[in-house]
């Protein structure tokens, strides 16, 4: 997988070059700047994956790893590895931001952030790897709206309801991102199955 890795990387350097310098920029804006940085920590964890594999689909990648000692497991653990470490830079790009923004919620607003990246991660990644960017991508579209729709409305509910400071709400934070972790990570063996399928 260490050579899939280095792969995407050489494939990807020119433009991720100037995605980590956009990611840094925005991530480190405060939140009153319409949440930006909250939209880019997101696009972190996704673009970069889908753009790797609709490169892969252009040149027929694919067809030629099948002649190359690469399972699919070995592929699709290489995009969900590529996820989760944009996903980091990200997020301690956004954790840095936090030092001078004046909210005091912006670090607990990064738990849902990126428990919402690991839920979208979950659901979009078994279809991308089934039917591949360009046929999943009127999938991706409702799934994204529909997913972002319900998470600001439980969100608005659980504060409306619910204290600040309430025990409820704090607890709330760990307890959705490890369940949005749990669901990332059973998404990996789904993602495989689809991927195998669409070699066959």
């Amino acid at each position: 997988m260490k050579a899939l890795l280095y792969k995407d990387f050489l494939v990807m350097w020119k433009q991720l070059k100037a995605f980590l310098l956009m990611v840094t920029i925005f991530c480190l804006l405060p939140n009153q700047t319409h949440f930006m940085n909250q939209f880019f920590v997101i696009y972190a964890g996704l673009m970069i994956p889908i753009s790797l594999i609709s490169y892969d689909e252009r040149a027929a990648w694919n067809s030629f790893s099948v002649m190359l000692p690469y399972t699919s497991r070995d592929i699709v653990l290489s995009r969900y590895v590529t996820s989760w470490l944009c996903s980091l830079f990200a997020a301690a790009m956004y954790a840095i931001g936090s030092v001078w923004d004046t909210g005091n919620r912006r670090l607990a607003d990064l738990i849902w952030i990126l428990a919402l990246l690991l839920l979208l991660q979950s659901i979009l990644f078994p279809f991308l790897f089934r039917f591949g960017v360009e046929k999943a991508r009127l999938y991706m579209f409702f799934i994204c709206l529909i997913i972002v729709v319900l998470s600001a409305g439980l969100v608005a509910l659980g504060s409306a309801v619910l204290p600040q400071k309430s025990p409820l709400l704090l607890l709330g934070y760990p307890a959705v991102f490890v369940l949005a972790l749990l669901l990332s990570l059973a998404s990996v063996p789904l993602s495989i199955q689809q991927h195998i399928k669409s070699l066959g």
